[in-house]
């Protein structure tokens, strides 16, 4: 066993490419085979046969994006001759999933097959909906095709091969070791709180007995509530405690205690630890009406801010600005002038006489000496202004989201 963080790489498609969605199950594995011990990196498949669960009362593909979709990482789409079953709001559930997660920012991967099949094998409704929406696949960015399956396996390794040696993914923190030493046997969750909750105040812990019951008190905290089971429980993990050492009775039989030095440090492991634990949330937002538009950044833990892009949603970096903010809050202002220049950046998906449309604010910040980057969806938009006897127009950008590191 070792610690290692988990993608979930999500398989959508029709029902009609069974193949391929077991050949990307394996190349999943065989990736996890050859890379996730060095890289402390597993890949998850997520599938619907194996991962969705029955829920009546709502629409199947809404319980599909939230078990399902929401948290995965990846994903790769897969279409052979069909585009799917319609869904309430889009032509088929397996749109509806790329289209969500692209929108939130994620990376998809969409293959569509030119492997020949019989003309009866065909539905043409299916096939003539498939061909639209690989039209606008076309504009909104790029997209594989595959003659054969062994071609198509090819495709997927060498891909996920080259996603996963990108930066996002190279710099993944390493996931926290156990604290305990191989000596030590692991604490129980009552022991760690106890030695922790005392630890943070005078370092005290009493067990006391009157007609009321047993109670058992962690600095000026107590444990117990009141009921035998509670008592018996927490008297359990001062023993745990005591046995390894890191409390010590003051006077025989006192039922008071005091932390040892190695149970201070070995609090101090377990705070450090749980610290660890929490996962970085970030939140990214666009405030305020154009021209002055601020980049409002709010983190769970301290982050030092390095860098603002401002990108087409191709990647095209129309204007940046290196900053250097640490904390866990920043208000940035945001350059009009750049905003201007992401606006005028010419786009193949866009009229030359409007340019308006989705984007990014692309964020690159560092925390413990590792630098990572978050992309911020945002929706470019002029508006105007009436001022007086005149209109002016402007820039605007809209956007926000919770990024989970």
């Amino acid at each position: 066993m070792f610690p290692a963080n988990v993608l979930r790489v999500m398989i959508a498609s029709p029902g009609d490419v069974k193949e391929e969605r077991e050949i990307v199950t394996k190349e999943v594995y065989r990736w996890n085979d050859a890379h996730a011990l060095s890289r402390k990196l597993v890949l998850q498949p997520v599938k619907w046969e194996t991962h969705s669960t029955p829920q009546l009362g709502v629409p199947p593909q809404d319980v599909l994006n939230e078990q399902i979709l929401d948290d995965a990482d990846i994903l790769i789409g897969i279409f052979g001759t069909r585009v799917g079953t319609r869904t309430e709001k889009y032509i088929s559930g397996t749109v509806e999933e790329i289209k969500r997660h692209v929108t939130a920012g994620k990376t998809a991967k969409v293959y569509f097959s030119d492997v020949p099949v019989a003309p009866s094998e065909v539905d043409p409704e299916q096939y003539k909906a498939l061909q639209e929406f690989k039209e606008e696949c076309k504009k909104a960015g790029l997209y594989a095709t595959y003659s054969s399956l062994p071609e198509f396996k090819d495709s997927i390794q060498q891909h996920l091969a080259i996603e996963l040696n990108s930066h996002r993914y190279l710099w993944i923190p390493a996931p926290p070791s156990r604290t305990e030493s191989p000596g030590q046997p692991p604490l129980s969750d009552e022991a760690k709180k106890a030695l922790v909750t005392a630890s943070e105040d005078d370092g005290g812990l009493i067990h006391s007995s009157d007609m009321g019951g047993e109670a058992v008190q962690a600095g000026k905290k107590v444990l117990t509530d009141g009921t035998v089971r509670s008592a018996a429980i927490w008297k359990e993990a001062l023993k745990e405690l005591e046995s390894g050492e890191l409390i010590e009775e003051t006077a025989y039989d006192s039922g008071v205690y005091r932390v040892t030095g190695s149970g201070f440090r070995i609090a101090d492991k377990l705070r450090l630890e749980e610290e660890d634990k929490k996962q970085l949330e970030i939140d990214a937002a666009i405030a305020g009406s154009a021209p002055s538009q601020a980049l409002t950044i709010k983190s769970s833990k301290s982050i030092r801010i390095r860098r603002i892009e401002f990108l087409t949603t191709a990647g095209v970096c129309a204007a940046n600005e290196e900053v250097s903010v640490e904390g866990d809050s920043a208000n940035l202002p945001v350059d009009f002038n750049k905003v201007v220049k992401l606006f005028n950046t010419p786009r193949a998906d866009r009229q030359h006489n409007d340019h308006s449309g989705p984007g990014l604010v692309r964020i690159t910040y560092s925390r413990d000496g590792v630098t990572n980057q978050l992309d911020l969806p945002v929706l470019i938009t002029p508006v105007f202004v009436h001022a007086g006897m005149g209109t002016t127009q402007y820039i605007a950008l809209e956007g926000q989201k919770r990024f989970y590191i």
